[in-house]
């Protein structure tokens, strides 16, 4: 529930910057409400550096090459593992194994974000895996919260399991 409720707080945030652009646009600086003036201000001047910080800005991929000793002939597998269910949004794994007589060999791992994501940032950070017929993992990440694409909190989270 806290997860929806902070996206929807950063909705509002982007509501309330696009009112002050187009309202300031229309109307020029008589948009500013003089009881709430500074906080305008403040919203529309961070949401600006924000929108020009994020077109210089690169996007990571959360890839991480587990091993590069393997087959390339082999066949591969893909493994999706939900690693956390909440109600907003997921945060999701993809294992691609090769496969080699019974073993299955780790290549490449990916995890990503699915659902309302509004304030929020997944960084895959490490992954460790067996080599055996059952796929174990240990996945590490950060979940940063954030308000108008400044972090705010980092949440460290770790996962583990069997996939069969």
């Amino acid at each position: 529930m806290i997860h929806l409720i902070w996206s929807i707080i950063n909705l509002i945030m982007v509501l309330y910057f696009l009112y002050l652009i187009v309202g300031f646009i229309k109307k020029g600086k008589r948009i500013f409400n003089p009881k709430f003036k500074v906080i305008s201000i403040f919203v529309m001047v961070i949401g600006i550096v924000q929108v020009i910080s994020a077109a210089n800005s690169k996007e990571k991929t959360n890839r991480i090459t587990i091993s590069n000793n393997y087959n390339k002939k082999n066949f591969s597998k893909v493994e999706k593992v939900t690693l956390e269910d909440n109600l907003t949004f997921d945060i999701n794994m993809h294992i691609i194994y090769s496969i080699e007589q019974t073993e299955l060999i780790p290549i490449e791992s990916n995890s990503f974000l699915t659902g309302f994501v509004s304030g929020y940032e997944w960084e895959f950070t490490s992954i460790e895996t067996t080599k055996s017929k059952q796929a174990e993992f240990i996945a590490n990440g950060v979940l940063k919260w954030n308000l108008f694409g400044i972090t705010v909190y980092n949440e460290s989270k770790t996962f583990s399991g069997i996939k069969k």
